[in-house]
């Protein structure tokens, strides 16, 4: 999928009739998921998302034939549910090149749409340049995103006790410094410093030796986590904040300090050197789990971008 940024925002994104099955499928099972009123979310969401991306949402309700609150409550999926029920393991290493970023992205989804419909998406035409994400059709914000030669961003689930707050929803966050962000601190500054809607765990990465960080956040608080030799984990819960709901565990977070263990002693056993080595720590059965429905690889020194 191919989305020009210098396009009229209702036009930029050009569903396949498939893609536009696929959508309305997608959207289908999120409402499901929620149990929330599309047009109570999207009042709500209105004045906190950028008019491009809203009228973004607008074109394609319009292509897949549903009202704007329903794409709209889809995107903010992530938010409303207070990332419940999404999980990740992820983690960086050094190589020769720049990072290699590494992550599996689990999310328990009916009938398995999430890892079917995945989208990989390629942007042109922003302010830095171009790069490209991994999502589904009809979602226009960034779980997962590398910029060649600036950087590569993943979004991890975890939860405080923090209520939910009027400010920049996670994904469009990352949308936004995907578009805008020139190098690897201006990104870290501006996820260190926005305020945001929900609670997140975000795997940032760059182009040199070290640069690879977990900014760990909650809507009004961030903590800044640097590697260790030449590696840096994260799985579903703070390490270096702290907040409350200690007792709250749903299974994803009961299994973080096992897969972050188990990612950790393969790394330091034979550090990857390359996609397929980084795959292969992914997919270890300790740390790849039944609802794992992405996994990839990325690396901004060189714009790799692998999927599976």
């Amino acid at each position: 999928m191919r989305v020009d940024l210098h396009r009229p925002a209702e036009t930029r994104w050009q569903l396949s009739t498939a893609q536009q099955d696929a959508a309305r499928e997608l959207l289908a099972v999120y409402q499901r998921d929620l149990g929330l009123q599309p047009a109570v979310v999207a009042g709500m969401a209105r004045p906190i998302v950028r008019a491009d991306y809203w009228a973004e949402m607008e074109g394609i309700a319009s292509a897949a034939g549903v009202p704007v609150d329903v794409v709209v409550t889809g995107n903010l999926y992530y938010d409303a549910l207070k990332a419940v029920l999404v999980g990740c393991t992820a983690f960086a290493v050094d190589t020769p090149n720049g990072p290699l970023h590494a992550r599996n992205l689990d999310w328990w989804s009916e009938n398995d749409v999430l890892r079917r419909h995945t989208l990989e998406t390629e942007f042109v035409g922003g302010p830095a340049g171009r790069f490209r994400t991994v999502g589904w059709p009809g979602f226009v914000g960034a779980f997962s995103g590398v910029a060649e030669n600036r950087f590569a961003v993943t979004l991890n689930a975890v939860i405080s006790d923090e209520p939910l707050q009027a400010a920049a929803p996670v994904v469009f966050a990352l949308r936004q410094v995907l578009e805008e962000a020139e190098n690897f601190e201006a990104v870290l500054h501006t996820l260190r410093t926005i305020p945001l809607a929900s609670d997140s765990l975000l795997l940032l990465t760059g182009v040199r030796e070290g640069e690879m960080v977990v900014i760990e956040r909650t809507p009004t608080r961030a903590e800044v986590r640097r590697p260790e030799n030449g590696a840096i984990f994260v799985t579903n819960d703070y390490r270096m904040l702290r907040t409350g709901l200690r007792g709250f565990e749903s299974e994803l977070q009961a299994s973080a300090c096992r897969r972050y263990d188990r990612a950790s002693a393969l790394v330091a056993s034979q550090k990857p050197k390359d996609a397929a080595e980084c795959f292969a720590c992914l997919s270890d059965p300790e740390v790849r789990m039944g609802l794992t429905v992405q996994q990839m690889v990325f690396q901004a020194g060189t714009g790799l971008c692998a999927v599976k």
